[in-house]
């Protein structure tokens, strides 16, 4: 793909490693959740292999869209993120695989 640059030849993107390649070389799609693909996209041969089953482990649940956020507050040093919807709903959500450690992501307390 890299050598060929060819005019017309439609190129994709690798969602793990950002190559662009074509059909041919990236014949493969997969879940990447860690960098915020919950859906099949397309990956390059090489890092498909590379992507292990607890890579592809869904990060998110999925809700009736209806959950209008009217407010949220993100409490980074336990990991845990609070919605409240004009619907009065309150949902609790587990964000330590996003944001992991507090430090190594730049919040800081207030």
């Amino acid at each position: 793909m890299w050598d060929s640059k060819t005019i017309g030849l439609r190129q994709h993107h690798c969602r793990k490693c950002g190559k662009a390649v074509c059909g041919k070389c990236s014949s493969k799609s997969t879940t990447y959740p860690v960098m915020g693909f919950e859906f099949q996209v397309r990956v390059c041969d090489t890092c498909y292999d590379t992507v292990k089953d607890e890579d592809r482990t869904a990060l998110a649940t999925f809700h009736e869209g209806k959950h209008n956020i009217a407010f949220m507050d993100m409490d980074p040093s336990r990991g845990l993120m609070v919605t409240c919807g004009s619907d009065r709903v309150v949902k609790i959500w587990d964000m330590t695989q996003v944001v992991g450690c507090s430090i190594a992501t730049g919040f800081s307390p207030r």
